[in-house]
């Protein structure tokens, strides 16, 4: 059996931690300034994360999204250790005070007119944000999360009340097979606790770390054919599902 290292998602989402995900869909033409933008912002947030204000942060590209109006290019994950930590954060947070922060940080990377043009730039067209809670995950194999890793993202809409049971004790166990036959580096489920006002109607997400599988590989009751696919079938009916592709750009670890 391949070695399994117990480290957790994305790149340490733990039971009760929270994130809020930020789809970012940006202006025309703005991708060069939108990593100018984040690499602005990157100090800044390792020194965040540093004075324990939260715990982590990534941002991922999109490299295949569905078919939709304003499809996001970029996900943004903040990270923090619980929803207290989270409201303590956004109460506390001023952007006046942030402003001179990155200054501070940047001074020898940027000069003053550089992140007064990018600040003062339309670079997002829209945001669509939701804060998400973790319910449960497989183990993580192959060591940490770094740059250039990829996720295979799920949003659903949850349509009756035993959706999150057939997440948990079908898919998931699906899943860890796939672990441990070296397919997959880690599957996470999550529940959106919170959302902005364009954010779409979206009640879960599952998050896939470096996915090579094909899921017809695994049966979930591998003895009866029948039964497994019916269970299957009214797992899969349980909720609306659309899928994304991305890779992992920038990252606190």
């Amino acid at each position: 059996m391949k070695k399994v290292l117990f480290l957790l998602f994305l790149p340490i989402m733990t039971f009760g931690q929270v994130a809020v995900a930020d789809f970012v869909h940006l202006e025309k033409d703005a991708d060069n300034d939108y990593h100018t933008l984040e690499q602005i912002w990157e100090p800044f947030h390792l020194q965040e994360i540093k004075e324990g204000k939260k715990v982590g942060w990534a941002v991922w590209k999109f490299d295949k999204t569905p078919e939709m109006d304003k499809a996001p290019d970029y996900l943004v994950f903040n990270f923090f250790k619980d929803e207290n930590q989270l409201k303590s954060y956004q109460d506390n947070f001023d952007w006046e005070m942030a402003r001179k922060k990155i200054e501070s940080l940047n001074k020898r990377k940027f000069s003053k007119a550089t992140l007064r043009n990018i600040f003062n730039k339309k670079i997002k067209n829209e945001v669509r944000q939701y804060t998400i809670k973790l319910i449960d995950q497989t183990v993580r194999a192959g060591g940490e999360v770094k740059i250039g890793d990829k996720l295979s993202f799920g949003a659903m809409k949850q349509l009756n009340d035993d959706y999150e049971n057939y997440e948990l004790n079908v898919f998931m166990p699906m899943w860890e097979k796939q672990l441990l036959n070296g397919k997959i580096k880690q599957w996470s489920f999550t529940k959106v606790i919170n959302k902005n006002e364009v954010a779409l109607d979206k009640t879960h997400m599952t998050f896939i770390i470096n996915n090579n599988a094909n899921p017809n590989d695994v049966e979930f009751i591998s003895s009866n054919k029948w039964l497994n696919d019916k269970i299957i079938e009214h797992g899969l009916n349980s909720r609306e599902f659309v899928s994304a592709e991305a890779t992992l750009i920038y990252t606190s670890y």
